[in-house]
C-alpha cells in the first residue's frame, strides 16, 4: 500500500510592519479614487469588477454602518493597489493593510496626499 506524500508548503514569512497602513488610510484612499470616477462611472465600475454597488455608494460617501476591511481591500486590489489583511497589533479589531514593498507604500502614501489636498 502506498502513502500519499503531500507537497511542500512553504513557511509563511514573517510581514515587514514597516509596510502596513491603517484601514482609515486605505478607506480614504479608496473613497478619493472612487470620488474620480465621476458621475455615471461608479455603476460600471461596479458591474465590472462585481462589487455590490450599494455598498460601494455607501463606502464612497462614508455612510457604511460598520468597517468593511474586506470590502476596501477588494477596492484597493481593483484599484491596482495590491495588499493583505493584517491583524496586527495583536489583539485589534480593525486590520490593517500590508503593501507588498516600499515602492508600493511610496506611491501609496504620495496619491492619498494628494488625494487628501483634493478634498
Amino acid at each position: 500500500m502506498e502513502v500519499a506524500q503531500c507537497p511542500e508548503v512553504a513557511p509563511l514569512p514573517f510581514p515587514n510592519l514597516s509596510l502596513t497602513v491603517p484601514y482609515c488610510e486605505a478607506l480614504s484612499y479608496a473613497q478619493g479614487r472612487l470620488k474620480m470616477l465621476g458621475s455615471g462611472g461608479l455603476k460600471p465600475f461596479c458591474e465590472t469588477h462585481q462589487l455590490t454597488y450599494t455598498n460601494v455608494i455607501n463606502l464612497k460617501n462614508g455612510k457604511l454602518k460598520r468597517e468593511e476591511p474586506r470590502l476596501v481591500q477588494r477596492l484597493l486590489s481593483t484599484l491596482a493597489v495590491p495588499t493583505e489583511l493584517l491583524h496586527y497589533p495583536p489583539g485589534s479589531k480593525t486590520p490593517c493593510f500590508l503593501l507588498p514593498d516600499a515602492e508600493a507604500l511610496a506611491t501609496f502614501r504620495s496619491q492619498l496626499q494628494f488625494l487628501s489636498a483634493a478634498q
